[in-house]
């Protein structure tokens, strides 16, 4: 044997023995009980229309751009605001507001695009204000209330509770079938 390896002793009794296993038995139930289970959650950007809350999900979302000048699209659909230059690609921009039946505003200089996609299609939200991004644990994303008429309550798939807002979750998918 190597000079540099030293050989453990060997225990003489029995007891020596469950000593040792106890201890790591111990340590290792200290270890697991410590280890905490992550809630799964969803980062969800959060925007105004009119005088209520919505949000979508931030992987949904591509950028948020200020307002600049849309250009109308005459046969367009009414929910279709028209299309903007994004770096050199033209991105419609769906009017939010049209599809879910809620009253129009002049822009601000608060109001902005959110740039959205799900697969190969994408279009721009048109929103009154981009409030934040937050992190809403799964458990506490309820089914929507059914008080929209049928046809826009189909752009709505869930609903949160943060900072005492009632956030409606839009179905991006949805607006992108509605728009395909």
């Amino acid at each position: 044997m190597p000079a540099t390896m030293k050989k453990e002793p060997v225990p003489e009794r029995m007891d020596e023995i469950t000593e040792t296993v106890e201890g790591i038995a111990c340590y290792e139930k200290d270890l697991y009980e410590r280890e905490e289970l992550k809630e799964e959650t969803r980062q969800i950007v959060v925007f105004r229309l009119s005088r209520e809350w919505y949000g979508v999900e931030i992987t949904k979302v591509k950028e948020v751009i200020k307002v600049g000048r849309i250009t109308y699209l005459p046969s367009s659909p009414e929910y279709i605001a028209g299309i903007v230059n994004l770096r050199g690609k033209i991105l419609s921009v769906t009017d939010l507001k049209t599809l879910l039946g809620l009253p129009h505003e002049e822009p601000t200089d608060k109001t902005r695009i959110i740039a959205v996609e799900s697969g190969m299609l994408e279009t721009g939200l048109l929103v009154d204000e981009v409030v934040e991004s937050i992190e809403v644990p799964v458990s506490k994303i309820e089914p929507a209330l059914r008080t929209l008429p049928t046809e826009q309550a189909d752009y709505i798939e869930g609903q949160c509770k943060a900072a005492d807002r009632l956030i409606a979750l839009v179905s991006v998918g949805k607006i992108l079938e509605k728009k395909g």
